[in-house]
């Protein structure tokens, strides 16, 4: 296969207000600020090669939380949909970038599945690290290996972030160690 024919993306998970910001209401804080930069340079380097970029929108309803939604035996509600915290955060919000919504730490089934049918290689960034970020990581790579395909998964340390550094530590450790996922040294790394 040709360089030319092969097909990226970025997949930026969850970088919204309310992860990222001081008053959000699942918020990664610090941490989370400090990757914005790392994240639109890596966009940068995804648009200057014409290859994709995807945001996910990981999205909720109060009556999600009144109706038992699973991550509400954890979690407060957050990313409520249409709120200012549902929004992408800082610089990603002044991009015209294509949106994907899910309801949970994973995306759904159909479109793991759709994501892994179209691209050769995938790379991952946002936040958090060791909750949706890691849960997208395995869901698309199990799906890729049960299916037969060969995917190129990478992920660039400094664009991703959690509020809880050893477990942020531990999931950088289990995509790049078990996963098998590719470091991107740089956040302006050729694509």
């Amino acid at each position: 296969m040709s360089q030319s024919t092969i097909r990226k993306l970025l997949l930026v998970i969850d970088y919204q207000n309310d992860f990222v910001t001081d008053d959000g209401y699942l918020t990664a804080g610090k941490p989370a600020q400090a990757i914005e930069s790392a994240i639109l340079t890596r966009i940068a380097a995804y648009q200057a090669a014409e290859a994709d970029i995807l945001c996910t929108l990981d999205t909720h309803t109060p009556a999600d939380w009144q109706t038992g939604h699973p991550e509400s035996v954890a979690f407060n509600l957050h990313c409520a949909e249409s709120t200012p915290g549902w929004g992408l955060f800082g610089g990603l919000a002044k991009l015209d970038l294509e949106t994907l919504t899910k309801g949970s730490y994973m995306l759904e089934a159909a479109d793991i599945d759709w994501l892994a049918r179209q691209y050769d290689a995938i790379e991952l960034a946002g936040v958090v690290t060791d909750i949706c970020v890691l849960q997208n990581a395995i869901g698309l790579y199990n799906h890729a290996a049960n299916h037969g395909l060969k995917i190129k998964f990478s992920i660039c340390p400094a664009c991703v972030a959690s509020f809880n550094e050893t477990n942020h530590e531990w999931a950088l450790k289990y995509m790049l160690g078990t996963l098998g996922f590719n470091a991107v040294e740089k956040p302006d790394a050729k694509v």
